[in-house]
């Protein structure tokens, strides 16, 4: 894809997913209230994205997600509506896992809690007002994060991700959405290239192979 056609869909695809997420209650108006940056940061990612070899490095995002107070849950809503938005484009699988791996990348790096209220930030340790996502806290769970390059889970020691993680994430994004798809897809490409032994086909069935069968 040469540069031209990647601004162009890129800045598409960035005007709408700033619409959507305009009208998701879930973000709470935080995107409203910085429109324009908003475009102008996922504009500029997904041309990146779109034409390199690799994920671009995402502190603007992260910056202005931070600025913006997001918790991993509205980020999570923000991630949905950005991929959606660019599905239609047909940009190819590779340009779609890059996607997903730089948001992958930010929300490992946003605060867990939710955003501000009232000056005072919640520090619940999980997305605010997702209740099915409460039974992973009470008490404090183990993560579940995987440990390159072995790739096993953090919190036991099971190849990742274990089954524990595998609900966790279907509650995080909602299902099997084609955020998750992407998400999965971009650590398949990490851990094969983490584990040469582990061949095209293992990695497909581990990362991929115990998502529901739906359509995305």
């Amino acid at each position: 894809m040469d540069t031209r056609t990647a601004r162009q869909i890129g800045s598409a695809a960035a005007s709408e997913a700033v619409r959507r997420a305009t009208r998701d209650d879930r973000l709470r108006g935080r995107v409203a209230e910085r429109t324009p940056a908003w475009e102008s940061c996922l504009r500029e990612l997904l041309a990146e994205a779109l034409v390199a070899d690799v994920a671009p490095v995402p502190e603007r995002l992260l910056l202005l997600c931070r600025q913006s107070q997001l918790s991993r849950d509205a980020f999570d809503a923000l991630g949905h509506h950005l991929l959606s938005a660019l599905l239609p484009h047909r940009v190819g699988a590779d340009a779609l896992i890059r996607v997903g791996a730089l948001l992958g990348t930010v929300r490992g790096r946003l605060h867990p809690a939710g955003p501000a209220r009232n000056g005072r930030r919640v520090t619940t340790g999980r997305p605010a007002g997702n209740a099915a996502a409460r039974r992973y806290t009470a008490p404090r769970p183990p993560e579940h994060l995987p440990t390159p390059p072995g790739w096993f889970c953090t919190g036991c020691g099971a190849a990742w991700p274990c089954p524990t993680k595998q609900s966790q994430l279907l509650v995080e994004f909602g299902g099997a959405s084609a955020g998750l798809a992407v998400y999965l897809g971009a650590c398949l490409v990490a851990a094969v290239q983490d584990l040469p032994a582990l061949s095209l086909a293992q990695a497909r069935e581990r990362f991929l192979g115990w998502l529901p069968r739906t359509r995305f």
